[in-house]
């Protein structure tokens, strides 16, 4: 009783994960850790980095997404395509943040949690994409429900249906609403049509010859999987059907190319120095992701190879950042973090 109470009760995952496996945990934690400055100084610059992307990035994106999507039907379609866009970086900052800081306290304890983001936005598919963003849930959901539904073992319309049930549970666990099914569908169904359509698409590439291992053909997957989860992301954010609705028909209807250069999107909610502040951080995030991606480590890694002067302007100017630029409250709070109601 005392282990299973541990293995519940470990606090850097009950809010929103990472989804802890008892396999995975349980030596960790019954066995216990000596204290470790290394993982100490690891997992502090980890909880850093996470306050960062949800104080600097997510809670200022919410500032613009909050107005636009709280009044839909008073902006144009670009300006809510916009905001739909916004909305994007909002969420994973804001979730992925989150994760970064529970990854980080477990750290400390001499915990190592599993891995919950591998740059979902760069993403070639919609499958691809599900393995890449909440990770812990995506294989939960594979294994304690699809697999034992039959998965993919008996027959193209059962695995459809198996799918299809996945996706709709997946989306009933976020929330009982309507907008929640109707995301969760939303992924089933993109992935269904494209299991269809793939002789489809393997003929057209042999038909017209098109080279599948050069950079443009995997951008062209990627802005693609990238609209397609933008799209279902509208349901996912709408607080009613009704107002996702009206936010596609805004976009669909009310399409102005100019505003994206009139400077009329600082009127959205973000003024034009807190819109460069966003931008300028989400510059930072992606250098990051960079240093992450072209060198196969992590940034904590990466900076511990560092001379020590550069460890600490790194980390002094991540402090400064959260601090001076930190998006807060009027009583100096953060916004709660998104997955806390799920």
């Amino acid at each position: 009783i005392g282990k299973l109470a541990l293995f519940i009760s470990f606090f850097p995952t009950i809010v929103q994960g990472p989804i802890g496996r008892f396999q995975h945990l349980s030596k960790q934690l019954f066995e216990g850790n000596d204290f470790s400055y290394e993982r100490t100084k690891f997992g502090v610059q980890l909880m850093l980095w996470g306050a960062f992307k949800k104080l600097v990035i997510a809670d200022r994106a919410s500032v613009l997404v909050d107005n636009v999507f709280g009044f839909p039907d008073t902006f144009g379609g670009t300006y809510v395509a916009v905001a739909a866009l916004v909305y994007c970086i909002q969420l994973y900052g804001d979730f992925s943040g989150g994760i970064d800081i529970a990854t980080g306290a477990a750290q400390i304890f001499g915990v190592d949690l599993e891995k919950n983001f591998e740059r979902p936005y760069l993403a070639t598919s919609i499958p691809d994409f599900w393995r890449r963003w909440h990770i812990s849930l995506s294989s939960w959901f594979r294994d304690y429900l699809y697999i034992p539904l039959g998965g993919n073992r008996k027959g193209k319309v059962r695995k459809y249906c198996n799918l299809m049930l996945t996706f709709l549970a997946s989306g009933l666990w976020h929330g009982a609403a309507w907008t929640y099914v109707i995301w969760g569908g939303l992924h089933g169904l993109y992935q269904i049509i494209g299991d269809l359509l793939h002789p489809v698409r393997k003929k057209i590439v042999e038909i017209f010859d098109v080279r599948t291992d050069c950079i443009s053909f995997k951008l062209t997957q990627i802005a693609f999987t990238f609209v397609l989860t933008t799209f279902a992301w509208i349901f996912f954010r709408a607080d009613n059907l009704g107002q996702a609705c009206v936010y596609i028909s805004r976009i669909a209807t009310r399409v102005n190319p100019w505003a994206l250069f009139n400077g009329t999107l600082y009127t959205m909610g973000l003024e034009q120095f807190e819109a460069n502040v966003l931008f300028f951080a989400l510059f930072i995030l992606l250098l990051v992701d960079l240093v992450r991606y072209r060198l196969g480590r992590r940034v904590d890694v990466f900076l511990q190879e560092q001379n020590i002067w550069f460890r600490w302007l790194v980390c002094l100017l991540l402090i400064l950042l959260v601090v001076v630029y930190g998006k807060y409250g009027p009583d100096y709070d953060a916004a709660q973090f998104i997955y806390f109601q799920f």
